[in-house]
């Protein structure tokens, strides 16, 4: 996967499958977002990506576009 593939997620609901086997449900976002200033775990890595519910609390560890093995659309 590279970072075209996952970008076009963002601010979507997911449902991401990592290289750990891990399956992780929420809406997509990326590290640097103005939505995450406050917060310099979320704001100040680059290139780093996770998920929030839709409260916009982080529910995902930071993972890169290496980590993910599959992504798709959730329907709920």
């Amino acid at each position: 996967m590279n970072r075209e593939q996952l970008e076009k997620y963002l601010k979507k609901k997911v449902k991401i499958k990592l290289f750990d086997g891990e399956e992780i449900e929420g809406y997509l976002r990326k590290s640097g977002e103005d939505d995450f200033k406050n917060n310099p775990n979320l704001f100040i890595p680059k290139n780093y990506y996770f998920l929030v519910d839709k409260d916009l609390n982080c529910i995902s560890c930071l993972f890169k576009i290496s980590h993910t093995r599959k992504i798709g659309i959730c329907d709920s």
